[in-house]
């Protein structure tokens, strides 16, 4: 399985200390493009988190790109890194928070998952109890300006407590499956 990665999951994922979900849910080879590498790792990033980003990147593949395509004008130099990344790769999946960048992933045919959908999977696969992720994506929203309007975090709030709706604690192992979200997954 390959997933090519953006950067806000990744920023994000490193503000709460959760990078390690996805070693957990997808045995898979993860591409960074440098472009994202040098988001991730720009100026003014707290040394805490940067030295969790600079730990996870070194488990990564952090591919150079001379000339990606263009998918859309509206897209940055990194979103058209990724998408031509994933396209030449044959990911299975994007990693990114980005509307524009999942919608034309959608479009070539790539499967997207984004930091709220790798909270939710984590905790259907027992990686997160109900209430630590509840706890993650308030934090994310109030302290770490995720924005996401208040439907889409409802959902969220929903879909995470969708198998334990008294948000009841998880036990167990749980399994630490290897799948991408669909499309449509937050």
């Amino acid at each position: 399985m390959i997933i090519v990665a953006d950067s806000a999951p990744l920023i994000f994922l490193a503000k709460i200390n959760q990078l390690d979900l996805l070693s957990g849910l997808f045995d898979a080879e993860i591409l960074v493009p440098v472009a994202v590498r040098d988001e991730i790792l720009g100026p003014g990033v707290p040394p805490d988190e940067e030295r969790l980003l600079t730990g996870f990147l070194s488990g990564c593949q952090v591919v150079p790109l001379r000339k990606p395509t263009g998918f859309a004008q509206a897209l940055s130099y990194a979103d058209n890194c990724i998408l031509t990344l994933a396209v030449k790769e044959l990911a299975n999946s994007v990693l990114s928070d980005d509307r524009l960048l999942r919608k034309t992933a959608v479009i070539e045919g790539i499967q997207v998952i984004g930091t709220i959908g790798i909270l939710i999977r984590a905790t259907k696969a027992s990686l997160l109890t109900t209430k630590k992720a509840l706890e993650l994506l308030t934090e994310l929203v109030e302290e770490h300006n995720f924005r996401i309007s208040t439907r889409v975090y409802e959902i969220a709030r929903n879909a995470v407590d969708q198998d334990h709706p008294n948000g009841a604690e998880q036990s167990g192992e749980g399994s630490h499956y290897a799948t991408t979200a669909s499309p449509s997954t937050p």
